[in-house]
């Protein structure tokens, strides 16, 4: 018998190059639209947030302190209730300097949705509302303690609700009337020089403290 040989050939492994570029590209420009539409449904919310809040308050839930409006605890209570915002105030840190004046701080956490925040809220005899201008200021036995005490546990749940709500910190006088809160019916405070402190309807440019 002849020998028969056989040649064997082992099987060529071929590699397939994919361009990936366009799809890759693709991929992007989904995500930057994804983005987009949920950005422009985020603003829409957070308008809407807004608008409700505004339109729950009236203008006795409002001060003009330098001709801006400030939200009151009246109306900072009408704005947690609609959206259901739970706070949790801790003791005042006291802090007294070597006159006597005292400044009262409030930390608390607030909650809405799920969602929390830490704020801190605080007052201090030594502001023109209370003890009136550096020159003729009242000394601090003269001054309320629980005044004090009581506006810096109120500045804390205002900052807190105004921080856990987008929209309502710096608002103006045009948003107010927007939302269809008459500005002419709003109050204002107003210090002039050697005063103690007034309340006027159209205020001037004031050295009155807020946070």
């Amino acid at each position: 018998m002849n020998d028969t040989s056989m040649e064997v050939f082992e099987p060529m492994h071929v590699v397939e190059t994919v361009d990936r570029s366009n799809s890759l590209l693709e991929t992007s420009a989904d995500n930057i639209m994804y983005l987009a539409e949920r950005a422009d449904k985020m603003i829409t919310a957070m308008n809407k947030i807004m608008t409700a809040a505004l339109k729950i308050t009236s203008e006795h839930d409002w001060t003009l302190i330098g001709g801006k409006p400030y939200l009151q605890e009246s109306g900072a209570t009408k704005v947690a209730r609609l959206f259901g915002i739970s706070w949790t105030i801790g003791a005042p840190k006291i802090e007294c300097d070597q006159d006597g004046y005292k400044t009262f701080t409030y930390k608390g956490r607030f909650e809405m949705n799920g969602q929390f925040i830490e704020c801190e809220g605080s007052r201090s005899m030594k502001d023109d509302f209370f003890g009136g201008k550096s020159e003729n200021r009242k000394s601090a036995d003269e001054i309320s303690e629980r005044n004090v005490r009581q506006a810096a546990y109120t500045n804390c749940i205002n900052n807190g609700i105004k921080r856990i709500v987008p929209g309502l910190r710096g608002i103006d006088v045009a948003t107010l009337e927007y939302a269809g809160i008459d500005a002419k019916k709003i109050s204002g405070y107003s210090f002039k020089a050697g005063s103690k402190g007034g309340n006027t309807g159209n205020p001037e440019e004031s050295g009155f403290k807020c946070e």
